[in-house]
């Protein structure tokens, strides 16, 4: 009997025997980023909605994300099942492609091909340890809890290949995310080329996200040579924005700040009702605002709000509006996604030069050397057309510095976990009438899916 291969997919022995098919097997895991519970929605902005930079305004939310801006128990991230499918995409590249690629001409491809499946893997892990675990920074805080997640790092080419692997502890899975970058970066082409393609993870984004892992690691003085070697051009075409630049920064793709960011195509990926109502402007914008409809209701707090100066290039991003035009209640707005690339689309942006900038300060910062970290706050502020006096020179530069990476990198997902990482609780926006979450309370980690207790997985502590 003849063997015919169905006619709707392509079986891994057919596809994964020319360099296209890897390609295609990579473009899956970059397309499994812009899922609205990850990059697409959740990852950019909940961070900040389970913090303390967003309120939820009731009375124009349309119930959405009340529950997480409340804290309410469960009302969390929601990654597993995504991330788990990217990880497998990348592990088939990781594991299969030497053996199945042996044509000379395309030996650069494939080296390009494995550095970026590395690259991005340790990035989705990273990003799975820190939902539902403790950062080595902050385990303490959490009652000494030290399981992460499951390791997988082999390819599950089907259902009877699959194992249930037991949740590593918080040292093996930053170990793992270590050796993959370090193996990453020397397969990144050396120069110009595909090493800087900024839509996809590249050489300089992998040096920024090990920078980003010894800083949760509190490994401060490795994490300022990492923080170097991705702001060093020979790794990166990013670069600060200049003085009256942030708000056309965000509307420019990519943007110019973006070691790695994420594209939207509006054509392709948004289409249909459900991709506009779930779309990172549907949810910070009021609806008819630029004629738009929309499930707005993610507002600027009040609290973030006063952090800024009327001058600050930062402060231009936000505006305040009623619920269909411009007259009361007026509420806090912020244009940071704008729908510039086309409506309801923008591109995500998962790791800027200027976190970079203040992640080294924070590692300076924690060695000691307060002036050189107050150096590197003057060159963002002054780029900001922020002041520049009062920024300290001792050891009360550690608060202003996540002061201002509040200011910095508001909506854009951060905020959640540079408190966690910090063990330093979270205050919620007076209008929740919430108060202050310990870093001991149980809901600073997400609950590990019941699907995968069940199948005997051990669950995070309350849940």
């Amino acid at each position: 009997m003849v063997k015919i291969e169905p006619q709707n997919a392509i079986s891994p022995n057919v596809a994964l025997t020319t360099i296209g098919g890897y390609e295609g097997l990579m473009n899956s895991a970059y397309n499994r980023l812009i899922d609205f519970s990850y990059y697409g929605r959740d990852f950019t902005m909940l961070g900040d909605v389970l913090a303390d930079n967003v309120y939820t305004e009731l009375s124009v939310s349309n119930n959405r994300w009340v529950g997480q801006n409340s804290n309410v128990r469960g009302a969390h991230y929601d990654i597993w099942s995504i991330a788990y499918s990217a990880i497998n995409d990348v592990n088939t590249v990781i594991n299969t492609i030497d053996a199945n690629i042996k044509d000379a001409n395309a030996a650069l491809r494939v080296k390009t091909l494995k550095a970026e499946a590395y690259a991005l893997r340790a990035m989705l892990y990273f990003d799975l340890a820190r939902v539902y675990g403790y950062e080595p920074t902050s385990v303490t805080a959490g009652g000494g809890f030290n399981l992460s997640v499951p390791l997988r790092l082999k390819y599950t080419a089907g259902l009877p290949e699959a194992e249930q692997i037991p949740r590593g502890t918080i040292t093996d899975v930053y170990a793992s995310i270590e050796s993959d970058l370090n193996i990453a970066i020397p397969l990144f082409p050396a120069g110009a080329g595909l090493s800087k393609d900024r839509f996809r993870m590249n050489k300089g984004a992998a040096y920024a996200l090990l920078g980003r892992t010894l800083l949760y690691e509190g490994k401060w003085a490795a994490a300022v040579t990492q923080f170097d070697n991705a702001m060093n051009t020979t790794n990166t075409t990013a670069r600060l924005i200049a003085t009256g630049g942030y708000v056309s920064g965000f509307k420019t793709t990519p943007n110019p700040e973006s070691f790695f960011e994420v594209v939207i195509n509006p054509n392709t990926q948004l289409g249909g009702v459900i991709g506009s109502n779930d779309a990172l402007y549907s949810y910070t914008h009021p609806t008819g605002y630029n004629g738009f409809k929309t499930f707005g209701g993610q507002t600027v707090s009040d609290e973030l709000y006063a952090l800024f100066e009327v001058n600050d290039d930062r402060f231009k991003m936000m505006f305040k509006y009623g619920g269909t035009s411009p007259t009361p209640p007026l509420f806090n707005w912020a244009d940071k996604y704008s729908g510039a690339t086309g409506p309801y689309a923008d591109n995500f942006k998962v790791i800027r030069f200027a976190d970079v900038l203040l992640m080294k300060a924070e590692a300076l910062a924690e060695l000691g050397q307060y002036t050189d970290a107050a150096t590197l706050v003057t060159q963002l502020r002054t780029n900001r057309n922020a002041t520049i006096t009062g920024i300290p020179t001792d050891a009360t530069i550690k608060n202003y510095i996540q002061t201002e990476r509040r200011r910095e990198l508001f909506f854009e997902g951060q905020r959640w976990f540079d408190l966690k990482r910090r063990a330093n609780g979270v205050t919620k926006p007076a209008k929740t009438a919430i108060g202050t979450i310990s870093a001991s309370d149980y809901r600073l980690l997400a609950g590990i899916p019941t699907s995968e207790v069940a199948l005997g997985l051990i669950q995070n502590p309350n849940y």
